[in-house]
Parts: C-alpha cells; structure tokens; sequence
C-alpha cells in the first residue's frame, strides 16, 4: 500500500517525513517552502488539518508561527513507527540499498536502533557485503538532503566481519550486542 494514501497528499507525506524524523525540531511556514520545496498555501491547509486533528501544535514567536509534532498525541509512537519504516529513515533506506549490489546484511545501529536518538542524532548504517562505495556515497548523500538527518556508515566485506569476530573486536562485539534495526537481511546474515 503506498503510504501517501494513508497520509492523503504529497505535502502530508513530506511534513510526516520531515517531522517525525527530526521531531524535537520546530519550523516557520516559509522554512518549510524553501525545505520541502512546496509552496506556503499547501503547506499551510495541510498544517490546519493536523492541527485540527491534535497531531501537530502550533506557537507564536514574534510575527512567526512555529509548527511541531506533538509529542503528546495518543498515537504519536505508533505514527513515528509507521512512517519510520515506510517513508522515514527505513523505509528509504531499504529501498535504497535494493539499488546496490553486493550488500550481504545492512542494518541501524546506535541510538536510533535503542530509540535514544535526540535532534542531534546521526543515523549509524552496517553494512556487509562487497559493494560500489562511491554508489553508496552518493546514494546516502542523497538520503541524508531528505531526511535532514546525517548518516554515518561503514562497510565490512563478509569475510572482514567473521575474522573481527572471530578475534571478538570490541566496536564489533558492541554491534553483536545492541539493539539493530535489519535494513538488508537478517541476524542470520551475520
């Protein structure tokens, strides 16, 4: 199901995206035209419906009126799950790295993966596999302009990552260890 049905239009989607990714940030109408490249009116009736609807809350600071997610939304948790792993940092993901061959196993780790990440949070990628690394470059570059969030990755081919295992590297055992969010694959993969 293509999740801009579930959120009505194109201008909801990316309000949803850029919200619940970013969602201790706070934006004025004009910084969301220039961000989302979509002009003030559309943002502006979709914002009211949120509002109406108690998903977003509004404040005035000076001449300007600043939008947020509100974090105290009764389905707050389950909207930020479901756009996290439809058109958020998952979903992109995923369907980013189908684009790449070589990719063995991919998955979130750090504090995006434990649900401690804060608005200064990168997003941590794993990835395994042999693989075009300037394709990659350029592809979570091009996340990264989207989500408005930075992704740090770093790639293993497989054999790598069964020896640092083997010899029980530590930045490894702590992978092993945590929470991951699989992307690519499964723990099986590892």
């Amino acid at each position: 199901m293509d999740i801009a049905k579930i959120f009505k239009s194109k201008t909801r989607k990316e309000l949803f995206r850029l919200y619940f990714t970013n969602p201790d940030n706070e934006y004025y109408l004009r910084e969301l035209e220039r961000i989302l490249d979509t002009p003030v009116s559309m943002i502006r009736k979709e914002l009211t419906h949120l509002e109406d609807a108690g998903i977003f809350t509004s404040s005035k600071k000076g001449n300007l009126a600043y939008y947020s997610i509100n974090k105290a939304y009764p389905l707050f948790e389950e909207l930020k799950s479901i756009v996290f792993k439809t058109i958020g940092v998952q979903g992109l993901l995923k369907e980013t790295l189908k684009k790449i061959k070589g990719i063995v196993a991919a998955f979130i780790y750090g504090s995006v993966a434990k649900k401690e990440e804060d608005v200064k949070s990168d997003v941590d990628l794993f990835i395994i596999g042999r693989i075009d690394e300037t394709r990659t470059l350029r592809e979570i570059g091009k996340l990264e302009k989207i989500l408005k969030r930075e992704i740090n990755y770093s790639v293993f081919t497989k054999e790598e990552f069964k020896k640092k295992t083997r010899v029980k590297d530590p930045f490894i055992m702590d992978l092993l260890e945590n929470p991951k969010i699989f992307i690519v694959g499964s723990k099986d993969d590892l």
